[in-house]
């Protein structure tokens, strides 16, 4: 989806390239939803090639943040303002902002940089990014653990298909390695206004990250039961080990009207392989045992939304 809305917006250099809120926006959504693909945050705002260097502001709206299909027990939703600079050359940097819009927890939740590099060799398109992820202390976001992370991704279009792929790898306390594979096909209407592109991806990935979120931010830290306190800590079974973790079907609409870029993007995403998370709660003091814990983490399928507006200084 990246690369069909990179062509979409070149081939109308007069009007406005957008940023998509989540690592949902776009073929490889994990990695956003914000999340976020805004995944956090994924985006489409590079034009390859560009008569000309440009900046972008932009503001989403996105339901609710997932990461590879995991989401928080209580819904994350983002209102996301962003400002972006894009060189003809296809190098690209922009920044975004994410303020977490629930009912008495409302906070800016994160900050985010981006900086990268599109190319266009025919009928294939890619782009190599980095990401610095700054998230505060008190945030629940599945991905709050990681810290940066190095993206690569490809399309090849086939004009009756368009296959896809990102590799990538998310830095914290260990790093993990991750893949999406997608398919599109971007439909133009509207004199070339309006793209409408189905996109399903299937996303893979080792879940350090997922064990850190469950230690540090969701059930981890000193916790009072019949008077005693305990140290509680958690950990994810085999984290380390890459397997598949969601298949999703987005919807993204873009319609151009002069500078302005309205975007809707809808999505259903399916989790599997449900982690394994094992809680210990150790006495800090007396000759209580510590207590251990096994349970499978609940999944569920989920739809969610991103709506959005961007504008080309």
């Amino acid at each position: 989806m990246l690369i069909s809305v990179i062509k979409f917006l070149t081939m109308k250099r007069t009007t406005i390239s957008i940023l998509f809120c989540t690592l949902m926006l776009g073929t490889f959504a994990q990695v956003d939803s914000a999340d976020t693909r805004i995944d956090s945050t994924k985006k489409a705002d590079s034009v390859v090639p560009a008569l000309k260097s440009y900046f972008t502001a932009g503001i989403s709206y996105l339901t609710n943040s997932i990461y590879n299909g995991r989401k928080d027990s209580v819904a994350t939703p983002y209102i996301t303002p962003t400002l972006g600079y894009y060189d003809k050359s296809g190098f690209f940097i922009d920044g975004a902002l994410s303020y977490l819009s629930r009912a008495g927890s409302s906070r800016i939740d994160l900050f985010n940089i981006d900086a990268g590099y599109d190319f266009d060799i025919g009928n294939f398109d890619g782009e190599i990014s980095g990401s610095k992820y700054f998230y505060n202390s008190q945030s629940t976001n599945v991905k709050s653990e990681v810290s940066a992370s190095l993206l690569a991704s490809g399309g090849y279009d086939f004009a009756y298909i368009k296959p896809t792929i990102e590799a990538g790898i998310n830095f914290g306390k260990k790093s993990d390695y991750m893949l999406t594979f997608g398919l599109e096909h971007g439909f133009y209407m509207a004199k070339d206004k309006l793209l409408i592109t189905p996109t399903v991806t299937g996303s893979g990935s080792t879940q350090n990250y997922y064990g850190s979120y469950f230690n540090k931010r969701k059930i981890g830290g000193k916790k009072k039961a019949s008077g005693i306190t305990y140290d509680v800590s958690a950990d994810v079974v085999d984290a380390s080990k890459f397997k598949m973790l969601d298949y999703q079907f987005s919807l993204p609409v873009i319609y151009i009207v002069k500078k302005f870029s309205f975007i809707l993007s809808p999505a259903f995403v399916i989790p599997v392989n449900p982690a394994l998370v094992v809680t210990q709660l150790k006495p800090e003091t007396g000759n209580t045992a510590t207590i251990t814990r096994e349970k499978n983490e609940v999944i569920s399928n989920t739809f969610y939304c991103s709506f959005g507006l961007s504008y080309k200084l």
